[in-house]
């Protein structure tokens, strides 16, 4: 990889505890090399305090780690990277009992010198962009529920309160592969990409998010964006990382790489949550997981 021209990007991150949990599972990291990269990334953790700040803390250190090794191909990258993660944050669950069953979930925002960003993912993090007024959602949770509306089997309206709402069908570290969300998005000037925990989702709607988005820059942005989930309920850990992303004197042109779609081990999200079962596809196991669900919750 050659020196090439970077591009101005504003960033900002903040994370806090909320209202409720009594340690931050969530963590974010930043980083940049000498070639116009910038990397995003947020990581909530699950499996009681110490395993999913445990689970989140390594899949970020092994995410930066992959990065500033340098790379020729950033889809690859972060594929490896993740992939990495992946098998760092299951290597060491496996070989403590006191970790074992840790997972945490994983959104990284690669924004590159030219017209082009990536993101990857697994699990409910999620990424956004804003552009000329309009806020998109641009990964797919990797959920039962959200699979679930996706299928149109329950409405989004439902999804909010279903019992089932924090069990994961993939994650980081539960199971030994993974399959991780790829995809690339073209930029332009003024766009702000926003990748968050399910902290600030689960209690602030996408209006409020894009108002506040669309006028305050990132460092303003994110404060009133965790002020306002906090608010609301801070029922959660919240996490929020935005870019706002200047000119460039280059650019060059990348393939679009397809998000992938098969499902791993789901996994409940909640705060003391226990090691999760192989389950086969979540409708045919909803009952069961349910159940699960709840076995775990009486013991905790």
């Amino acid at each position: 990889m050659s020196p090439i021209s970077s591009r101005h990007i504003e960033t900002a991150s903040l994370t806090d505890v909320g209202r409720v949990r009594s340690a931050n599972q969530d963590t974010y990291g930043e980083f940049r090399n000498d070639f116009g990269y910038r990397l995003l990334v947020v990581a909530d953790g699950m499996g009681g305090h110490s395993g999913g700040e445990t689970a989140s803390r390594l899949a970020l250190e092994t995410i930066g780690q992959v990065f500033k090794a340098g790379f020729d191909d950033p889809a690859a990258m972060l594929q490896q990277a993740f992939r990495a993660a992946n098998r760092k944050v299951h290597s060491v669950g496996s070989a403590d009992p006191e970790l074992h069953g840790m997972g945490t979930t994983g959104v990284a925002i690669l924004i590159g010198p030219s017209d082009r960003a990536w993101i990857a993912h697994i699990g409910d993090s999620r990424a956004y962009r804003m552009r000329d007024g309009h806020l998109d959602q641009v990964t797919d949770d990797h959920s039962w529920v959200s699979e679930e509306v996706r299928h149109q089997r329950i409405t989004a309206d439902e999804a909010k309160s279903h019992p089932m709402k924090n069990v994961l069908l993939r994650s980081i570290g539960v199971a030994p592969e993974v399959e991780v969300a790829l995809a690339a998005l073209d930029i332009q000037p003024g766009d702000r990409f926003m990748a968050c925990s399910d902290g600030l989702w689960g209690e602030v709607e996408d209006q409020p998010i894009g108002e506040i988005l669309g006028v305050e820059e990132p460092g303003r942005a994110v404060q009133r964006l965790v002020d306002l989930a906090n608010e609301n309920g801070g029922s959660d850990n919240v996490t929020v990382q935005v870019a706002l992303v200047g000119e460039s004197d280059e650019a060059t042109l990348e393939t679009d790489v397809e998000p992938s779609t098969e499902p791993n081990p789901p996994l409940s999200r909640s705060e003391e949550s226990r090691p999760s079962f192989w389950r086969g596809p979540a409708a045919a196991f909803a009952v069961g997981l349910v159940i699960a669900a709840l076995f775990w919750r009486a013991c905790a």
